[in-house]
């Protein structure tokens, strides 16, 4: 009984071996193959990235070649692509915004929740020409949330008008009108 549990330490010992001569063999085919083998990506060395003995002294310089990888480049448009207006005739493509906001606009709160846009064309008009007017109004109900904003072609007109109904009396509420602040603040 005692020989045999001898033999079989043996044979698995041998067994052992095999696998190791086997696993080493392996490991030089991938190595002359050159595929599957670790490279590091700061140095190119044989060993994970994590390992590098440089990775304090050529990692920033890493830091920075990525960074300049991934910098913002305009794109570039094929031939026969198509471009948006905005962009055809050269102008930043946020041109309808900042129009917008150029253009003197006043804001008017404390309105009646019947109020429709016709109400305040009637009302804004004789100031001058309205070449904007949105009320706002509840998405599900279509009621007026109680504020507008009136946008004039002249910055006069919108003055006027500013100097004019605020503190008017509309309906059985007095407007406060005030100068719109610039969308984005």
């Amino acid at each position: 009984l005692l020989i045999k549990a001898v033999v079989s330490t043996q044979s698995t010992g041998d067994q052992q071996e095999k696998k190791e001569d086997d696993v080493a063999e392996k490991m030089a085919k991938l190595k002359a193959s050159g595929q599957g083998m670790v490279v590091c990506r700061i140095c190119k060395g044989p060993h994970w990235t994590k390992q590098c003995p440089y990775k304090d002294t050529l990692g920033v310089a890493l830091d920075v070649q990525q960074e300049e990888a991934n910098a913002v480049k305009p794109p570039v448009r094929a031939p026969g692509a198509y471009v948006p207006p905005s962009i055809r005739k050269g102008e930043p493509q946020d041109s309808q915004t900042r129009q917008r906001d150029e253009n003197p606009t006043i804001r008017v709160s404390n309105l009646a929740e019947e109020t429709s846009e016709k109400d305040l064309q009637d009302l804004f008009k004789p100031f001058g020409p309205v070449s904007r007017i949105y009320l706002a109004k509840d998405k599900n109900t279509g009621i007026s949330k109680g504020f507008a904003y009136i946008t004039y072609n002249r910055r006069e007109s919108a003055e006027t008008a500013l100097q004019t109904l605020h503190r008017y009396r509309y309906g059985h509420l007095i407007l406060q009108v005030e100068w719109a602040k610039p969308s984005g603040s």
